[in-house]
């Protein structure tokens, strides 16, 4: 898992949190009340880029190296899971007004 994680580049990341972001946002909008839904769209890819970025360094890989860029990594992961997000909450309120 490791080995993994730390392979991935930043467009792999990228693509990797969008998906899964997708995926998450869709679901919890399905389930859980729409007033939410604008929530979802930035809380999921925050968690997803936040704890992608520094899973290396929770399974013991020494974080001075990570600490330095996180800014970068964790905010370039975040925006491209926010703006497909928040694409597929707008798509979702649309649908649900007519």
């Amino acid at each position: 898992m490791k080995a993994f994680v730390e392979s991935l580049s930043i467009s792999s990341g990228a693509i990797l949190i969008a998906v899964l972001s997708i995926g998450v946002v869709w679901l919890l909008c399905s389930v859980l009340p729409v007033a939410l839904r604008p929530l979802w769209a930035v809380i999921v890819p925050l968690i997803f880029a936040y704890s992608l970025y520094w899973l290396p360094v929770w399974l013991g890989t020494d974080s001075s190296e990570y600490s330095v860029w996180a800014v970068l990594g964790v905010g370039a992961w975040f925006l491209s899971g926010f703006f497909p997000s928040a694409a597929l909450v707008l798509i979702l309120q649309k649908r649900r007004a007519r």
